[in-house]
């Protein structure tokens, strides 16, 4: 039976009526031994079970537990005895299995007296056998039972020759058998093979592995009415990140977990004891033992760490710190921890519990609905001292009620309680390694413990097996392993290698397109040592392609199949690399062999001023601009990406949807624009009155699935973690924390150049956030406002708000607010005081133009171009330095030509602005305000600065025909007009143009041109000398 409680518990509930239930006899027979060591020293087993009454069935009662070594063949039989359906007695034995252990008693013979003969020659071979066992009298690694006072030959020497005598029990073999595979719904009975395996300090000679069988029966079941559904396991590891500070002593150290009340409450049962660990050892953190071991082995028997006690679960030493839950707000770096040379308090040991239906629901109960957490205490006696406190933590346990986890290892950070070692006196010269290791440990991270949870079924289901104890079931040992990994290690989806095949072949056609083109390559045999290469590496990136592709598709059985495979292959692959060389030709062969920088460069011009114009409200100048971009770029992959994104950014989600109608070769912006695809299925599901109800559980979904094909990227984890702490469910923030701080030392993908985001224009800040965590949080809010997925953006921010300053969160949640048509138009506006300074100019003006945003958005322009005013107070910004104002000053100026200030537009404009035609828009707009304000010739300046912008607007050139007609140049006037029609898909389109042509008087021109011929270039580099 178990060892009896010292103290009471609560008062004993009234006995039910009706008879107790009966005891059952667990039979436990030695049915066979083979291979034992040879010695002649006497043998025998010893069996144990946790403290247990053990019975010997013979005639007189013995508990001892012992078979000597003359009765191994006589099949000596013993009895547990348990209270049928008695959980506590049961889960006893599940957490102290059989222990079966092979002695051999040394018993040298020592006279008191000088007695020659027999005696003498007795114990002279004695002592020589206790010697060639190779152990030593001072060795502490065996186990030896000491018993003093015992007379030898009791029975048959006379009193005055009696000899005092040291028996020493030698350890040889040990094993375990577990009982619990008897606790089924009626009587069973088991056949167990056990391998006794040697201790590791026994001398070679007596080192052997004994087979034993052992029967083990019942003939009433243990379990009647109980019905068991699962599992659980409790390990632990060991407590990392020790200072030299710390006074500890191993050896008396106990760990205690506990469950405790969220909520303290007037009664005394607010801590729920679960288990202990008792006896640390300090050892270097790579020669720690790696199996982990039953903890009543470990108390039992020592060294522990044996074959023949080891469980199936183990520490892998490689991955040691890897998938760990920290305790939230712990900031530990692993990579710090020197496993060579640090020191750990290790134990690598469990306990294991069977629950009922009835405490699994108890247990599910208490940690989904946030009851309880886990205390971790660890305590030490010093000398004679009541056990004092050391070491302190909680752990979280909310995880597990997340669906699927059953496995989890929690890094519980442990607060030190003890006294401090002193520090040493203090030396005439302190050296700098000295003075290293001083700042090294006081920037050292928190102390931690390792703790696993496992259970064979997550939390509240019911692990089938365990029910019917299966005869496979019991053979496999799966009730002594829980050590399931949570994240498998799953193989690469077919789609993903496939992708990846054609993207290697695309890429390869497109290098050697970019070499033909580069050097000016004719035929092979100008550059045939360079080819003979590529055609080895086009083998095989061909071989891929084919097996993974045509060959999943048509699986091939001979040589002939697999030539008639390949030439499909060749068929459709052929029209593949002629669209590579039709679309490198389409992009011109020049721009496509090195001047793809200049190309991209145009392209984020052209969709930064797009973007700019469309804010302003001049559609017409970004329709025009679109048109040409488009023009220019009829299929380069970069141009549709940014554009998927500008169409997000605007709200054109139909338009968005338009490219992934298409076909598009494989690249490195599948990341984000499958990012950009679930967030339209999830408009489209939210939009649509069936799914509407539904589709928030249908997002969750759809990022968990995203996160797991994208296992190495915090992105979809942290959006989910944001999600779960909305909607305040505790076990998925934890879950979904753990993934995204477990792939914290991967690198992030970095997104190649791009034009300017739309939240980029409208606010530009960094807040100062403290944590490393609100970084990382206000990476991720970045990278879905970049893609125009403000809601998600929205969700993450709402996250990490209260730990940001309060004018950055007024200014970022203004305008998600204004980005996602959510601003009330009530909405009262905010300024803060930022202090003096350059950079508190800066956000003062920042936070004016967001103001002006908000303004601009309720439709009250003149409202508006007070804020934006203020951003010209600053002073220039550096040459290489982005402007974060050119929307603030294009909208003032854009405004104040609206409303005839003139001045103030051109004051707003006359600042330098970022690419060529977004200062053609203000050249543009300048020219305009001048020429309404009579000063032609200035006008002139700014309308020939367009002219630079190498691309043709129309307005430009009608501009400076009227301008050269009002002049008197009437020849350029016609140069000008006629260059205005050079594209006859594109006409002058400003209504003040003709305007101001009708005001003028036709009698008061001469007609009579006498200037030589001219061309429009010549005369663009004359208007261009103008001031």
């Amino acid at each position: 039976m178990p060892p009896k409680k010292g103290k009471k518990g609560k008062e004993a509930e009234p006995k039910k009526i009706g008879p107790q239930p009966p005891n059952v006899f667990l039979y436990i027979q030695l049915a066979g031994i083979s291979r034992l060591p040879t010695t002649r020293h006497p043998l025998e087993i010893h069996i144990s079970q946790g403290g247990s009454l053990i019975v010997k069935c013979t005639e007189h009662y013995n508990t001892d537990g012992i078979i000597p070594q003359w009765e191994f063949d006589t099949r000596p039989t013993f009895t547990l005895i348990f209270q049928q359906d008695n959980v506590d007695r049961i889960n006893h034995a599940a957490d102290n299995p059989l222990l079966v252990e092979l002695f051999m008693r040394v018993t040298p013979f020592r006279s008191i007296f000088g007695v020659d003969g027999a005696y003498g020659e007795e114990e002279g071979e004695e002592e020589e056998d206790g010697d060639k066992i190779g152990i030593s009298s001072n060795s502490s690694t065996p186990v030896e039972v000491i018993i003093k006072n015992i007379d030898r030959h009791h029975n048959s020497v006379p009193e005055q020759f009696t000899s005092r005598v040291t028996v020493k029990m030698v350890l040889l073999c040990v094993g375990y058998l577990d009982v619990i595979k008897l606790f089924g719904h009626s009587r069973s009975m088991v056949r167990e093979q056990l391998y006794l395996y040697p201790m590791p300090d026994v001398e070679e000679s007596l080192r052997s592995t004994v087979h034993t069988e052992w029967h083990l029966y019942t003939l009433l079941p243990i379990a009647k009415q109980l019905t068991f559904t699962n599992m659980s396991f409790v390990t632990f590891e060991s407590i990392y990140n020790l200072r030299e500070e710390y006074i500890l002593d191993a050896s008396s150290m106990r760990v205690v977990i506990s469950f405790r009340s969220r909520i303290p409450g007037d009664r005394n049962d607010m801590n729920v004891p679960l288990c202990d660990f008792e006896y640390l050892e300090r050892l270097c953190i790579a020669q720690q033992p790696l199996h982990h071991v039953f903890e009543s082995f470990r108390r039992a028997v020592q060294p522990s760490n044996v074959t023949g006690l080891k469980s199936t679960m183990e520490v892998e030493t490689y991955r040691l710190f890897d998938e760990l839950l920290c305790t939230d707000g712990m900031t530990v770096d692993f990579s710090d921890i020197d496993q060579g040379g640090d020191d750990a308090l290790v134990c690598n040991s469990f306990h294991r519990f069977i629950l009922t239906q009835k405490m699994a629901d108890i247990l599910s109960y208490a940690i989904t609905c946030q009851q309880y957490v886990l205390a971790v205490e660890v305590f030490q006696t010093i000398g004679y001292t009541k056990p004092q406190k050391v070491f302190q933590g909680i752990l979280d346990p909310s995880i597990m009620a997340y669906p699927g986890v059953q496995n989890m290892r929690f890094a519980v950070q442990l607060d030190y309680m003890g006294k401090l070692r002193p520090p040493p006196k203090r030396q005439g010269t302190v050296s700098i390694a000295s003075s290293q290791r001083t700042e090294n440990n006081v920037s050292r991270p928190p102390t931690f413990a390792i703790i696993k949870l496992c259970l064979l079924a997550p939390i509240g289901e019911i692990y089938k097996e365990l029910q019917v104890f299966r005869d496979s079931f019991i053979r496999q040992n799966r009730l002594l392993f829980c050590d399931h990994p949570l994240v498998p290690q799953v193989g690469i989806p077919l789609e993903e290698i496939q992708a990846d095949s054609f993207a290697r072949f695309d890429k390869f056609i497109r290098d050697c397109i970019i070499f033909i083109i580069q050097k000016r390559v004719n035929k092979i045999e100008d550059r045939k040592q360079h080819f003979c290469c590529a055609v080895q590496n086009l083998a095989n990136i061909l071989m891929k392609v084919i097996g993974s592709v045509y060959n999943t598709r048509t699986p091939t059985s001979t040589n002939v199949d697999f030539s008639n495979l390949c030439a499909v292959a060749y068929n459709d692959l052929e029209p593949r690399v002629h669209a590579l060389v039709e679309q490198a030709e389409n992009d011109g062969f020049e721009t496509f062999g090195g001047g793809r920088a200049e190309q991209s460069d145009r392209i984020m011009d052209y969709l930064n001023t797009i973007k700019l114009l469309r804010a302003v409200g001049d559609t017409r100048t970004a329709a025009l601009f679109l048109d040409k971009a488009k023009t220019e770029n009829p299929s380069d992959e970069r141009f549709n990406f940014y554009m998927l994104i500008l169409h997000m950014e605007f709200g054109n989600y139909d338009l968005a949807k338009e490219y992934y109608g298409q076909s598009h070769l494989a690249n490195h912006y599948e990341y984000y624009t499958n990012w950009i695809k679930l967030y339209l299925n999830y408009y489209d599901s939210r939009a649509n009155p069936e799914t509407e109800a539904d589709c928030t559980e249908c997002l969750l979904r759809s990022i968990t699935s995203f996160a797991e094909r994208n296992l190495r990227q915090p992105d979809a984890w942290i959006l989910l973690y944001c999600y779960y702490k909305l909607f305040r469910y505790e076990p998925g923030c934890a879950y979904a924390r753990w993934r995204f701080e477990d792939n914290q030392g991967h690198n992030r993908p970095t997104s190649p150049t791009a034009p300017h985001s739309l939240w980029g224009l409208f606010l530009a800040i960094n807040p100062n956030i403290p944590s490393k965590r609100g970084q990382l949080f206000f990476e991720v809010f970045k990278m879905f406002v970049r893609l125009g997925l403000y809601e998600f953006a929205q969700v993450v921010f709402g996250a990490i708000e209260n730990i940001c300053a309060e004018s950055d969160r007024y200014m970022v949640k203004t305008q998600l607010a204004i980005f996602l048509n959510q601003l009330d138009y009530d909405f009262e506006l905010s300024s803060y005081d930022f202090g003096e300074g350059l950079e508190a100019d800066r956000a003062a003006a920042m936070n004016a133009q967001v103001n002006g945003n908000v303004e601009y958005y309720r439709g009250r322009k003149q409202e508006a171009a007070l804020y934006y005013q203020v951003c010209l107070t600053l002073p220039p910004f550096e040459e290489n330095e982005r402007d974060p104002f050119e929307l603030g000053k294009l909208r003032l100026g854009y405004i104040s030509y609206e409303m005839g200030d003139n001045y103030k537009c051109i004051e707003a404009l006359n600042n330098p602005f970022s690419g060529k035609m977004t200062t053609l828009v203000a050249d543009y707009l300048m020219g305009k305000s001048y020429y309404k304000r009579d000063h032609l010739e200035v006008a002139l300046h700014c309308f020939a600065k367009c002219t630079t912008a190498e691309t043709h607007v129309p307005n430009v050139w009608g501009f400076l025909a009227l301008l050269n007609l009002r002049m008197g140049q009437n020849y350029k006037a016609i140069e000008c007009w006629k260059y205005a029609k050079i594209e006859p898909d594109r006409s002058i389109d400003d209504e003040m143009i003709f305007t101001e042509l009708d005001a003028i008087n036709v009698d008061t021109i001469d007609l009579f041109i006498d200037v030589p011929c001219q061309s429009a270039e010549d005369f663009v580099e004359e208007a261009g000398s103008i001031n």
